[in-house]
């Protein structure tokens, strides 16, 4: 098995950078990308199903999102006119199915059908890959908006009105709704904002890092953990009650009050039981800030996805697991560099241990881990 080849793709979609031709204020990559996706994705689902009372997979328009772009490890940020150039264009496609066909592979057999829809088909010719394509899309608009707003690069200012007219032309009603709430700039607009602005919250302060980290990368890795455990757990361990639409949309979103509050130092959040509630009301009352700028109709749903990211059942641990996860990997690939992150492994490796023993933990613990080092990951 190669799970940790993949777990090793997913942590390098951070390394694929975005824009960089044109020299951008804010620096972009393929993780924090598929991210925003991801979350612009739970939004359209909600607007699909309560505004035009269509009942689509929202799984699979989720879980499209988040690994459709997976493939970039391979080829690289290939600009969007490259890819319509009619020299290349065929052979382009060609090589993106057969790099995605192999980061299927790396799964375990168990896990390789529902990966294969994600991955492989993510923009295929049906209603949801038609969505994916244009929250693509819609992703590109957000950020050339943000481009145009904070500087004067007028390559950023054309592109922003060039994608408004191409999203008015998807013919995607989901999609043009939102988008028509986001230009009225009303508390929908607002709320897009800290989706957009997740990018700009560093973590892991006051160390040195190999790595670099930030809120959206994290937010792409913890959601990917996440499905990956629960895929795992349904299809290779028989734990059919897992909802894993739920499970994804709150590891999307649960780091989202951050956009406002910032990256807390967790050694000083969980520093007593005092401190530790005072931040977990305080996190609560942020999301629920952030979810009344949006229409009601959102309301409910945002709820359970934020402001109960980690909520008291099997499915908010979940979340916490692989939120736990990624921090332990992230000191595995850091501590051969920084002495300080040793004692971080080690002490994470112990909780994640004497806390959790789920079929998912105790899986990667044995099959995953041992191959998420630095040397392996710059290796690939």
């Amino acid at each position: 098995m190669k799970n940790g080849k993949f777990t090793n793709t997913i942590i390098r979609m951070q390394y694929v950078p975005r824009w960089s031709e044109h020299a951008p204020r804010f620096e972009d990559n393929a993780s924090a990308h598929s991210f925003r996706c991801a979350a612009l994705s739970i939004m359209i689902g909600i607007i699909e199903e309560k505004v035009y009372s269509n009942p689509l997979d929202k799984l699979k328009l989720l879980g499209r999102c988040l690994w459709g772009d997976l493939n970039n490890t391979g080829t690289g940020s290939i600009k969007h006119v490259t890819k319509k150039e009619s020299l290349v264009m065929n052979h382009i496609r060609s090589y993106e199915q057969e790099l995605s066909k192999e980061i299927v592979s790396y799964l375990s057999k168990s896990l390789q059908e529902q990966a294969f829809d994600y991955i492989v088909k993510a923009q295929d010719d049906t209603y949801i890959g038609r969505l994916v394509d244009a929250i693509d899309t819609l992703d590109a608009y957000l950020y050339c908006h943000r481009e145009s707003r904070y500087d004067s690069n007028p390559f950023f200012h054309a592109k922003h009105k060039e994608l408004e007219q191409t999203l008015a032309d998807t013919g995607l009603a989901s999609v043009t709704w939102l988008l028509d709430e986001y230009k009225k700039q009303s508390g929908l607009y607002e709320f897009v904002q800290y989706i957009v602005a997740l990018d700009t919250v560093q973590r892991w302060n006051g160390s040195y890092n190999l790595v670099p980290d930030n809120d959206a990368t994290h937010s792409f890795r913890v959601a990917s953990l996440a499905l990956f455990n629960g895929l795992l757990e349904r299809e290779r361990f028989g734990n059919k009650s897992i909802d894993l639409y739920k499970l994804l949309a709150k590891a999307t979103l649960h780091d989202l009050p951050e956009a406002l509050s910032g990256d807390v130092v967790s050694n000083f959040k969980h520093n007593n039981p005092d401190i530790k509630l005072a931040f977990e009301q305080y996190e609560k009352e942020t999301a629920l800030f952030m979810i009344n700028k949006l229409p009601e109709l959102f309301h409910a749903d945002m709820l359970e996805f934020i402001a109960h990211s980690k909520s008291d059942d099997y499915v908010g641990e979940m979340v916490d697991i692989a939120d736990k996860l990624d921090a332990l990997i992230k000191a595995s690939l850091e501590m051969r560099n920084n002495p300080h992150y040793a004692d971080t492994y080690y002490n994470q490796l112990l909780k994640v241990q004497h806390r959790y023993e789920n079929p998912c933990v105790i899986f990667f613990l044995a099959y995953t881990l041992h191959d998420l080092t630095y040397s392996n990951l710059i290796g690939q």
